[in-house]
């Protein structure tokens, strides 16, 4: 693949205006609950604040979260026996040790201080009789410590509360909403973060982002909270919004990613048959099993304690793997048994605990009451992405990320349940606080056109060294992702395998032709030989949809990092390296930094 060209990094960003701003200017993209959550902690702080959204401000991963807020309440609030410390081994011991361990304990000690927070911006958590705080069990907590809003809508309960705050300040002024505003690019002068270029509604939907006309909101900093990428699968919790975007961005930036080859499915997802006779996932919350919902074959046994002696309480990882190796070995589909539930909770309590499920289950033709619910894996959550340090810079200056597109190191090679919408809310105000103490630049007030040009082609570029952000010195410390080596080298050996083909041999995909590959080949179970036919399919497409042209992105750098790890470990599962090559226990001495590839785009030079 090609450079981009200089004249494209130099001629994009318009000279700068001497005139200068009265307060700091922060660039949001991405309307989940970090997001959301970063948009209001600046504003109130006095900052300019614009937040870019390419949907509605209400099309988000989060509002979709049915789990909960994990977090250990004060004394006197908490489950009795709970502790922090037992947060951060929870945290840890879902993500088979590869966390960052200071990201983790700041992340938990965090949590409380974060309840309060989006208490005060309204967010109304269940409560028991006695007006406390109600506290739920799910899959690989030790305690009872996860905080739901309107049962199972804990998601939607959380971003409705920050979107009228958000909404508040906008109509005081105080911040500004970009809705259907797709971001193209992130603009950087001198190698810093100037802004960020964004396509509207018109120029997104039809696909022609290399003719339209381009946006650019100036910013003295940009925080990328652009969610996830589960439309990379074929089957997916995700809504529609889930492509990547932040990903691609950052990299085309020059930015150091993270854990791409960690992607967690979801289990229990329902599945369900549209009247084209396609398949598509719907989630069912891990607090089912949490209140005892069970995991059956198609003979009626239950088979996940064959896998993992937690059976069903297992984390996801290994649930998942369960039912992918059960059915790879003849077990036939899997069923959610939740019908046990009501015999030891009484009456009701279904429709009672989980009123949207049984909304949908029923809307679906089932009675969870009294049938099986077909389940099978789906994509739901990246643990990598795009590396920060523990205040939620990247190693582009001014290029911040938080949420499910940073790879903050919280999660390691799996995340425990619930803790996403709480890294969320933490890094994304740890983001802030950090952009709020440095020397500002100028950023204008005033947006302008920007013509469009041919997005430049990448290459690919694992590093390979122990100095490439991944040592334990370096790759687990609260600087790991800003190392001004990390990632930056060009020794990739295994560079060639994820370099886009020749232009003669490429070809127009659809977004269901990459989800289709991607399922088949780099899904829960995966080998080399699927890996090496994604990559060099992948290497082969382009879409004029741009959309799609960041799934393609995103499936490469998945796939190139998948494919260097050869073990298995957390929601990484490699079929011909079933076992760990690293020893279990001190992440940061076991550790086998050479299988550990951390990308960066091209920009870095």
């Amino acid at each position: 693949m090609s450079e981009p060209s200089p004249a494209r990094r130099s001629a994009s960003p318009a000279p700068r205006s001497a005139r200068r701003s009265i307060r700091p200017r922060l660039a949001i993209v991405g309307s989940g609950a970090a997001g959301l959550f970063a948009a209001i902690s600046a504003a109130e702080a006095g900052a300019d604040v614009v937040l870019l959204t390419k949907a509605a401000l209400a099309e988000s991963n989060s509002m979709l979260a049915q789990g909960g807020f994990s977090a250990v309440l004060p004394e006197g609030q908490r489950a009795p026996g709970d502790s922090v410390e037992s947060h951060v081994a929870d945290t840890m011991a879902a993500g088979a040790q590869l966390g960052t361990r200071a990201a983790v304990v700041l992340m938990c000690q965090r949590a409380a201080s974060s309840v309060e927070s989006l208490l005060s911006h309204g967010v109304a958590f269940d409560r028991g009789p006695d007006g406390r705080l109600l506290l739920g069990l799910e899959a690989a907590h030790s305690f009872p410590r996860i905080l739901h809003a309107g049962g199972d809508a804990s998601g939607a309960g959380i971003t409705r509360a920050l979107i009228a705050r958000v909404r508040s300040l906008e109509s005081e002024g105080r911040l500004e909403v970009l809705e259907r505003a797709m971001a193209t690019e992130v603009v950087l002068e001198a190698g810093a973060i100037a802004g960020v270029d964004y396509v509207p509604a018109a120029g997104r939907e039809s696909g022609a982002a290399g003719t339209s006309v381009r946006r650019r909101v100036e910013a003295d900093a940009v925080l990328l909270a652009t969610g996830g990428a589960g439309q990379l699968f074929a089957q997916t919790t995700n809504p529609s919004v889930a492509t990547g975007d932040g990903v691609a961005l950052a990299f085309r930036a020059g930015a150091v990613l993270r854990d791409l080859e960690f992607y967690q499915f979801h289990p229990t997802a329902l599945q369900l048959r549209g009247d084209d006779g396609t398949l598509r996932s719907s989630l069912i919350s891990e607090a089912v099993r949490g209140e005892g919902a069970v995991i059956r074959d198609a003979s009626g046994r239950r088979f996940v304690t064959d896998y993992h002696p937690l059976g069903e309480l297992a984390p996801r990882d290994a649930v998942s793997r369960a039912l992918a190796l059960h059915s790879r070995a003849g077990g036939g589909e899997a069923y959610l048994d939740a019908t046990g539930i009501e015999a030891e909770r009484g009456a009701g309590f279904l429709a009672r605990r989980f009123p949207s499920l049984d909304a949908m289950t029923r809307a679906a033709g089932y009675d969870w009451r009294r049938d099986l619910l077909p389940i099978a894996p789906a994509a739901h959550y990246w643990m990598g992405g795009v590396a920060t340090d523990l205040d939620g810079a990247t190693s582009v200056p001014g290029l911040y990320a938080a949420g499910e597109v940073a790879c903050t190191g919280v999660h390691g090679a799996n995340r425990l349940a619930s803790n996403s919408l709480l890294e969320g809310v933490v890094f994304a105000a740890r983001a802030v606080e950090h952009f709020l103490t440095q020397p500002r630049g100028w950023a204008g007030p005033d947006q302008r056109d920007v013509p469009d040009e041919a997005m430049p082609e990448l290459a690919l570029s694992p590093g390979r060294s122990a100095s490439a952000g991944r040592s334990a010195s370096a790759g687990r410390s609260a600087s790991a992702g800003r190392s001004a080596s990390a990632g930056r080298s060009a020794s990739a050996g295994r560079s060639a395998s994820a370099t886009q083909s020749s232009s003669s041999s490429i070809r127009s995909a659809t977004h269901a032709e990459v989800a289709a590959l991607m399922e088949r080949d780099a899904g829960v179970l995966r080998d080399a030989e699927g890996l090496a036919r994604a990559a060099a399919e992948l290497a082969t497409l382009s879409s004029g949809d741009p959309e799609t042209e960041n799934l393609i992105l995103a499936g490469r750098l998945l796939v190139a990092a998948a494919a260097a790890r050869e073990e298995s470990v957390g929601a990484h599962f490699r079929l011909d390296f079933p076992g760990r090559r690293s020893a279990e226990g001190n992440a940061e001495v076991a550790v086998d930094v050479a299988r550990q590839p951390v990308l960066a785009g091209r920009s870095a030079s």
